[in-house]
C-alpha cells in the first residue's frame, strides 16, 4: 500500500513541474535565406518529447501581424521550424508550448539582415507597448 502511494506522489510531481522551453536561434539571420527555429523543451531533468502543440508566432516590432508557424518533433525534446525573412528588421520569436496540461510562451527577439541604430533605440523606449502582443490571437 505504502509502494502504491509513493508511485503516486512521484507521478504527480513530476506533474506538478514546470513546462521549459529553451528557444534556440542564430546569432545573425540574412534575407532571404532558410533560418532553422528550434525550442528544446524539458520537464525537469527529462525532455518532453510528448507535447500536444508546438508553435512558433512569427512578428516584425513595427506590425502587429504575426505568422504562426506549426513545429516539427525533430527528438530529445526538440521541436523545429524554418522560415525565410524577405524584410530587414527586428522580429520577435514567441513559442507555444503545448505539453501536459501546460502551456508556456517564452520569446525572443531577432535581428534581420541590417537594421539602423535608431530602429533598435525605438524599440527600446517601447517595451511595453511591444510585450502586450502575447496572446492577442487567443
Amino acid at each position: 500500500m505504502i509502494s502504491g502511494c509513493n508511485a503516486t506522489s512521484s507521478s504527480s510531481q513530476e506533474k506538478m513541474q514546470v513546462i521549459e522551453a529553451d528557444i534556440i536561434l542564430s546569432d545573425a539571420v540574412s534575407l532571404n535565406q532558410e533560418c532553422i527555429f528550434k525550442v528544446h523543451v524539458t520537464q525537469g531533468s527529462s525532455n518532453v518529447d510528448d507535447a500536444q502543440d508546438v508553435q512558433f508566432e512569427i512578428w516584425n516590432a513595427t506590425t502587429q501581424d504575426s505568422e504562426m508557424l506549426q513545429a516539427d518533433f525533430t527528438g530529445n525534446g526538440t521541436y523545429t521550424v524554418s522560415k525565410q525573412f524577405s524584410k530587414d528588421g527586428i522580429y520577435y520569436v514567441q513559442t507555444h508550448v503545448n505539453a501536459r496540461g501546460l502551456h508556456v510562451m517564452p520569446k525572443k527577439q531577432l535581428i534581420v539582415g541590417e537594421v539602423s541604430e535608431e530602429e533598435i533605440n525605438a524599440l527600446r523606449e517601447e517595451p511595453v507597448k511591444k510585450s502586450n502582443h502575447q496572446g492577442h490571437h487567443h
